[in-house]
Order: C-alpha cells, then structure tokens, then sequence
C-alpha cells in the first residue's frame, strides 16, 4: 500500500510539472517580449527606398524634422541610418518624375518605431516647434503613433510600442487595434526636461502599410506564398506579421477596390526588404514556384511584386 501511495503522489507531481511546463511554454508563446522585438531580433522590415522630386529638400526634411543620419549619398541617392551602420531609408532622386495618380496602389505609410515613449514625445514635440504640419495623433492600443507626410506627400508613422504583455488578442488569435485620442499630456509628462537630438540608434523601421487592389489576392500572396500570419482582419484590411508581432504590413482598399498600379517614374515607393530566415526563404521560394508568382532571385535575394505592383526584395538572413 505504502509503495502504491509513493507512485501515486510521483504520478501527480510529473503531470504538475508537465502542466506549468505546458502552461509556461504557451504563455510564452502568447506574449513576445517586446525587448526581444526591438532589441536581440532582427528587425523583419530592413530598409525602405523612395522615389523622391528633389534629394537635397528630401535630405533636409528626413535629417532635420525627422532625425536620421546621412550614412552616404552620391549625386542622386542618399541613404539614412540612426546607428550609422545599416541603411534604413534610400532616396534616390527621380529626374522624370511625375506625382503618384490619386487613387493607384503604392505607399499608405511607412512606419519608423522608437525604443521609448521619450523618444516619441521629444520627437512629437520637435515637430510641433518646426511648425510641420502633423497630421493625425492616435492610441492603437499596442502602440501610440503620430502621422506626417514627407516633401513628396509620401506617408510616415512614427510610433511606440506597448510593452507586448498589454496587447489584447481577439478570438481568432490576431489583435485587437484601436485608433483612439493620442493622450498628448501624459505622453510630453516622459520628456522631463530632456532634448530632441535625433532618432536613438535602436530606432527601426517598425512596419509598411500598403494601399492595395484586391483583399484575397494580396493574402494568397503574404500567408500563402510568404508565410506571414493574418494578425487583422475586416473586408477593407489585412494585417500579417511575423514573430507574432502585432503587424509587419498593413494593407488596406479604403480608396477602393481594384486600383491600377501607378507609373513606374510616380514618386514614392520604390522598394522594402524583408528578412527571412533560411528556412522562411527557401519556403517562400517555393511556395512562390508552386503558386507561379514571378520573381528573380540574385545574390540570396528574392525580388518579387506583390498582386499590386509593390516591390519587395526578401533578404536571407545569415
């Protein structure tokens, strides 16, 4: 009897541990440590080039009302940095450059994440000293953003993450955003008496959002060919993110469905590129194959548009 007891109570203590093992890895799972985003990972987005009129009005609107660092530049392209080691964003002057048409695919916003709430209030606040015009100021619920446009009226979201413990997650898994008041008060309350100096080095390029023709064509292209998770979800917007991020790229058809790509010489985006792993790269290769998207590949670099012209250049990571 004795020795029945003893099995009996290591029985239960295995199926204890098995349980908060189980429960500590799904939790893990569920809540990506927001440090690990912004600090030990790879950023997923690597840098974003953009067709601009004129560089040297483009080069003193990106350095001095939004804090990034001239890494190099020849006559016609200038690349950007915050760490003064890898590029983030490319000009490259377009000589026969015509406006973007209204109502074509291309850009919504690219989106430059600061590693603070301080980073984004001194950044806020210096904007709002130069007399730039911000457009817009909202809370997400995981994270709170300001809105602008650049010279060429290509847009930017410069934002903060909540700390990923706070996210709130639908039924389905994805996030639950929100476009709330951004609350300014308690955002410049961060400040204390520090000054604007610039990006921080940590500062990423957070995600794209992207104006697109056709909802299901765009994700058969970035979950099915791609592998990015659907993290949002409505009948005029997809959001996909990898790492379990509340999103990598945002899509939306709020100007319509079935927009026409815009001229090849329209201002704005030119290209983003995208980190993959070895594994997510050889998948996405031939998922690309099996799905006949076309593509080139060159040097471990993948080139491919998606269904509404945006170009994407997938990097392998080493």
């Amino acid at each position: 009897m004795k020795n029945m007891t003893i099995i009996s109570v290591i029985i239960i203590f295995a199926i204890i541990v098995a349980l908060f093992i189980f429960l500590k890895k799904e939790g893990r799972d569920e809540v990506v440590g927001l440090e690990n985003y912004t600090g030990v990972m790879e950023p997923r987005i690597g840098y974003v080039e953009l067709q601009v009129s004129n560089l040297d009005r483009s080069l003193t609107f990106y350095e001095e009302l939004i804090g990034f660092q001239l890494l190099e530049q020849d006559e016609k392209t200038a690349t950007l940095t915050t760490n003064g080691l890898v590029p983030q964003l490319i000009l490259k002057e377009e000589e026969s450059f015509v406006e973007r048409p209204p109502g074509t695919t291309g850009l919504y916003h690219f989106a430059i994440v600061v590693p603070t709430r301080k980073d984004l209030a001194l950044s806020t606040k210096h904007l709002l000293e130069s007399g730039y015009p911000i457009q817009g100021a909202s809370d997400h619920q995981y994270s709170e953003a300001v809105y602008l446009a650049d010279p060429d009226n290509n847009g930017i979201e410069i934002y903060v993450d909540r700390d990923s413990s706070q996210w709130i997650r639908d039924e389905n898994g994805g996030y639950v955003g929100a476009t709330n008041p951004l609350d300014a008060e308690n955002l410049f309350a961060e400040i204390k008496g520090n000054t604007w100096n610039g990006l921080p080095s940590k500062t990423r390029i957070g995600h794209m959002h992207l104006q697109i023709s056709n909802i299901e064509e765009s994700e058969r292209f970035y979950v099915e060919a791609l592998g990015l998770r659907i993290v949002a979800k409505d009948t005029h917007m997809l959001f996909v993110s990898k790492d379990e991020y509340h999103h990598h790229i945002g899509m939306n058809i709020w100007a319509g469905k079935g927009l026409p790509v815009p001229p090849k010489n329209a201002l704005g985006l030119k290209f983003f590129t995208l980190h993959f792993t070895e594994e997510e790269y050889n998948d996405a290769k031939e998922n690309l194959d099996q799905l006949k998207y076309n593509y080139l590949e060159e040097n471990q670099e993948l080139t491919v548009e998606d269904p509404s012209g945006n170009k994407i250049k997938i990097l392998k990571k080493s």
